[in-house]
């Protein structure tokens, strides 16, 4: 799973990043599913793993990865996609103008007016609500209590990685090895 994230937060084409991105979501679900099995084994690991499954039902960025993994199973509607140029803001008044200018150097910037958290994104995967059994998963807004600034793969993926090796870290010196 490190090295799809390093290609997500790398220079590659953009269809090379959105595949391991997805490649991410799909070995992290893999990773929770082998690991689910494995804390059958022993009634400590069981109790850690209902832990981890509590944490993965109240907790925005993995309940999201949990539906994006089940959307992409069940469904054509990717949970993220390629982005040329996308401009993202916040509405934070009765409603606003969203829209661009450019600096000097050719760069574009947002503009706004009643608009907040205006970001200007180039080159970038986005992540899309994920659509599982007809109920749509938002970006996750915060993980483990901490607010996620950018719904871009490049963002999310090393929250991801950190997760799913805190997991298998714990995990070794309570289940038996997992076999492939």
């Amino acid at each position: 799973m490190s090295i799809a994230a390093a290609v997500v937060a790398s220079e590659a084409p953009l269809e090379e990043r959105e595949g391991a991105w997805l490649d991410v979501v799909n070995i992290f679900g893999t990773i929770y599913s082998k690991l689910e099995q494995a804390a059958k084994a022993t009634p400590e690991a069981t109790k850690w793993f209902a832990k981890r499954r509590a944490e993965r039902k109240s907790d925005p960025l993995l309940q999201y990865m949990h539906q994006a993994r089940n959307a992409g199973e069940h469904s054509i509607v990717r949970s993220a996609g390629k982005a040329e140029f996308a401009v993202q803001g916040t509405v934070t008044g009765s409603g606003g103008m969203l829209g661009l200018a450019f600096d000097s150097a050719g760069r574009p910037y947002g503009v706004s007016d009643g608009m907040g958290d205006v970001k200007v994104f180039e080159q970038e995967i986005l992540l899309h609500a994920a659509r599982n059994r007809g109920v749509n998963y938002r970006p996750p807004q915060e993980h483990r209590g901490q607010k996620i600034e950018a719904h871009t793969a490049k963002d999310i993926a090393p929250l991801v990685v950190a997760y799913a090796d805190e997991m298998l870290s714990e995990a070794r010196g309570l289940c038996p090895p997992i076999e492939d």
